[in-house]
């Protein structure tokens, strides 16, 4: 029971596999799933795993480590010690029976401020969880890796026959220099390159110079559960000592981050710590309060400091007041300047649902952001952990809501409601948050300018925008399924069972498990995706696809038998089971759920005599006849004798699994790619769109790549329509019509591999409107060199006018609504907008007539937009 390194068990440090890109290292911050992929590092873990020698630190999700990937790591160690939340706590426990399972000698102890505050709640979830480390719990995890009896541990609380029992506690540690340095265990195990905070440069190395904040905040969950309210330091040797070395570790590293609550607390300390780093010529970001004095600050920059991220919370001072904030706004309104006097970056937080919150307030907070105007915000959700004065108080007062802190994202949600502000509105203010603040035209000046500066700025800024924007668009969606009256309801939710087979049939080059998954999670009634394999883990390849799924989703491994699966079914929630290699079309899955969730009651649906799938108003009910240990899946027996019987309609189903249906259920896809708001002559280029999109989806080009060979090859025609040589101008009309062929195979692409994403349309959007206004100016020039005789001025400034506030208007009026509601009139003029012109284009240009076009164009444009502004103003009026 000992490992090579001397008296000490084999001991696996672990951050279990929770939500997809869930955030569980926080520290002080919320656990949560960010609104941009971002990982804080496991300092939390890695400072016991530094006392602990041969242990290895496994951070799960910044890896994208399932639990099928942690699961046979349990048979090479003797300990585990997992970091858990309580968001995650649910999950976690999951892991550890999956752990203990696959090694019932392992001993796994449970460690993190949710368990701290409540262990013997934790201890009685399940009986995998040998122990939990109460408070600080860095020696006492090294006291237990040394083999000991845990009821020799200080600050323990652990499982025994006689019940939960709990060792004394562990008195606060104060000598912090006795702990070792967290860089090594960073070094040994983590791929810094894996950590990313939006607002810190990449790649970063964050680290603690003290525990403990002097600050009293009601909300703030460490300094109330296992830091405390004393400021408990590093020597400024020791800290600078381990920068030196993370700096030889790591030349890569830009930036360090000290994650201490508070660096500020101690004025003289930051101080001299700041001169000494200076001395190492690192570049360094903390945490600060938003009163520390212009001196101090300068001291700060002068040293190397970058940015700070400060707490502001709130624009209202009764609300600080509230919740013991200690600062007055005035004072952060100066720091602010002082700060940006200096040139020091701010990332603001702030938190809206606090007591006392109400909508003027959060309107107030709103504006108060926009005035002080730091360079990045974050904006949180009250989040009332236990443990917190602010969970006491939501008790006492009825305000919790009954809701969970995050959703089945793993995003934050509103916990907290009060009698005039319900947690739906206080959810829905995040998202008016962040688009009033970075929707500004100075905000906007500010983040491209950066983006121009900086190549890498640039492209991690794109990415951060498409993740951001898919964010929202989630979150909207969330908030739409909510009851309008924000009280707290869990109807029926329907688990979805999609079986894969060993060699899983694919249509258009996507697995059509995964297709069938993407359609069933466009339900609004269905809660959760569980993938049935029989081959084991699911590819890699797929997991591109998977997360953009909105709908969270699990696998179950067919060799864990019908009982790994029963673990993995919600009890109570109903079970809809399709059959393998078949995929549902929406329009006919709402047709068959268009009964209640929860009322139906089982029932097989047959589709061209041969069941498809099975309704399930309960797990227990798809598995009563299964055997435990059994491997095959009951999809065999879909249609069970007495069970009532559907007939699903031929054009609802699809079947992939042989050859002949996989190309039925093609040519079935390729036929939606037809859109209503196609061109009434560009219906032929789809045509011919569609056929090469065939050719494409096979190969690695991906939409926007296409869409770049779109606009280059616009571009190009333009250029060479400009020309007054007629086989040039020419050869430019062909080459502008090409271009709206490609135009149409990066969406189609997109929708045939399942790439669609905001940023896509966007880009695709400001292509089509690029390519527009180079074809129209080209028209000019061509004309004014091919008729110098003609005054040009007045029809070339009423076209080209014409031409982009026609563009605004279609994009104000009818772009920005849903596809549903373009109908009507509105599609007309969407038909209109579409690049039918380049048609006649090609033909006036053949007969060197191109002057023909500028003149109907200059007064058919003006023409569309007046009547389509005197259109919608007569609609708004009736």
């Amino acid at each position: 029971m000992t490992s090579g390194h001397g008296p000490y068990l084999r001991t696996l440090f672990l951050h279990p596999p929770s939500y997809e890109g869930f955030d569980g290292g926080a520290g002080s911050r919320y656990q949560a799933r960010r609104e941009i992929r971002s990982f804080w590092y496991p300092t939390w873990l890695a400072q016991p795993a530094a006392l602990v020698p041969g242990s290895r630190l496994v951070d799960a999700p910044p890896a994208d480590l399932t639990l099928e990937d942690i699961r046979p790591l349990a048979a090479e160690y003797e300990l585990a010690v997992l970091h858990t939340s309580t968001p995650s706590f649910a999950h976690d426990v999951r892991v550890a029976e999956a752990l203990k399972e696959k090694n019932p000698e392992l001993r796994i102890g449970f460690v993190g401020a949710h368990v701290a505050v409540n262990p013997e709640r934790a201890l009685s979830a399940s009986n995998a969880i040998d122990f939990v480390a109460r408070n600080e719990f860095d020696f006492t995890i090294a006291d237990v890796a040394r083999g000991g009896r845990l009821e020799t541990v200080l600050g323990l609380s652990y499982r025994s026959p006689g019940g939960i029992r709990h060792t004394p506690d562990r008195p606060v540690l104060e000598d912090m220099d006795t702990l070792p340095f967290v860089v090594d265990v960073y070094k040994r195990d983590l791929a810094i390159e894996r950590y990313a905070i939006g607002y810190l440069l990449h790649p970063y190395v964050s680290l603690y110079t003290g525990r403990g904040c002097r600050s009293k905040c009601t909300f703030c969950l460490w300094p109330q559960t296992v830091g405390g309210h004393r400021y408990r330091t590093r020597s400024i040797e020791h800290v600078t000592a381990e920068i030196a070395r993370a700096i030889r570790y790591f030349p890569q590293v830009r930036e360090y981050f000290f994650d201490d609550d508070t660096l500020t607390d101690d004025l003289p300390r930051v101080e001299a710590l700041a001169r000494r780093l200076g001395k190492l010529g690192v570049t360094w970001s903390c945490n600060a309060k938003a009163n520390v004095p212009y001196d101090t600050l300068k001291v700060l920059k002068d040293n190397g400091l970058r940015l700070l991220l400060v707490g502001y919370e709130s624009g209202n001072q009764k609300i600080l007041n509230n919740v013991r904030k200690g600062i007055r706004l005035d004072t952060a309104r100066r720091f602010t300047r002082d700060a940006k006097e200096l040139g020091i970056k701010i990332h603001g937080t702030f938190i809206l649902g606090l007591p006392g919150e109400t909508h003027d307030t959060i309107q107030e907070t709103i504006r108060f952001a926009g005035d002080i105007d730091p360079h990045t915000i974050q904006v949180s959700i009250a989040a009332p952990y236990p443990g917190t004065e602010l969970f006491r108080q939501a008790t006492a007062n009825g305000w919790l809501s009954g809701e969970a802190l995050v959703d089945e994202r793993g995003a934050q949600v509103s916990a907290l409601s009060y009698p005039h502000l319900l947690s739906t509105e206080i959810s829905r203010s995040t998202e008016e948050f962040y688009r009033r603040f970075y929707f500004r035209p100075r905000k906007i000046v500010a983040i491209a300018k950066e983006m121009v500066a900086d190549r890498r700025v640039m492209q991690r800024r794109l990415r951060e925008g498409r993740e951001f924007l898919r964010f929202l668009t989630a979150h909207r969606g969330e908030e739409a399924r909510r009851p309008a009256d924000g009280l707290t309801r869990r109807p029926a939710r329907l688990q979805v069972i999609v079986p894969v087979p060993r060699e899983p049939a694919t249509i258009v080059s996507v697995p059509a498990a995964v297709r069938a998954a993407t359609n069933l999670a466009g339900l609004e009634d269905v809660e959760r995706i569980v993938f049935w394999t029989e081959a084991g883990a699911l590819p890699k390849s797929w997991r591109r696809y998977l997360t953009a799924l909105s709908r969270p989703w699990t696998h179950v491994a067919a060799a864990g038998g019908s009982a790994s699966l029963a673990k993995a079914l919600e009890p109570g929630s109903p079970v809809l089971v399709i059959a393998p290699d078949t995929v549902p079309e929406p329009q006919g899955l709402r047709d068959l759920l268009a009964r209640p969730i929860g009322e139906q009651p089982p029932t097989a649906w047959i589709w061209r005599g041969v069941p498809v799938a099975a309704y399930y108003s309960e797990p227990l009910m798809l598995l009563a006849h299964v055997e435990r240990e059994s491997e095959v899946f009951p999809h065999l027996k879909l249609l069970d004798a007495g069970t009532p019987r559907i007939e699903v309609a031929a054009e609802r189903w699809n079947d992939a699994s042989g050859v002949a249906g996989a190309r039925v259920a093609e040519r079935r896809l390729l036929g939606s790619l037809r859109r209503p708001s196609d061109g009434y002559l560009a219906r032929f280029d789809r045509v011919l769109s569609v056929a090469l999109s065939r050719a494409l989806v096979r190969t690695a080009i991906t939409p926007n790549v296409i869409t770049a060979l779109s606009l280059l090859v616009g571009l190009a025609g333009a250029v060479l329509l400009a020309n007054t040589t007629v086989w040039m101008a020419e050869l430019g009309s062909l080459l502008l019509w090409a271009s709206a062929i490609f135009d149409g195979c990066d969406g189609e692409v997109a929708r045939l591999r399942l790439l669609t994403s905001a940023f896509g349309a966007r880009f695709d959007m400001a292509t089509d409107d690029a390519i527009h206004l180079a074809t129209f100016g080209a028209v000019v020039i061509h004309v004014h060199r091919g008729r110098p005789d003609l005054s040009l001025t007045g029809p070339a400034v009423s076209f080209l006018l014409g031409i982009m506030v026609s563009m605004v208007s279609v994009w104000w009026l009818i772009n920005r609504l849903p596809p549903e509601r373009r109908l009507g009139f509105k599609r007309v003029y969407e038909r209109l907008a579409s690049r039918d012109y380049i048609y006649l284009v090609m033909v006036l240009t053949a007969v060197s007539r191109l002057e023909w076009f500028l003149w109907a164009v200059a007064a058919g444009a003006n023409l569309y937009w007046l009547s389509l502004w005197s259109w919608a103003r007569a609609t708004r009026a009736r």
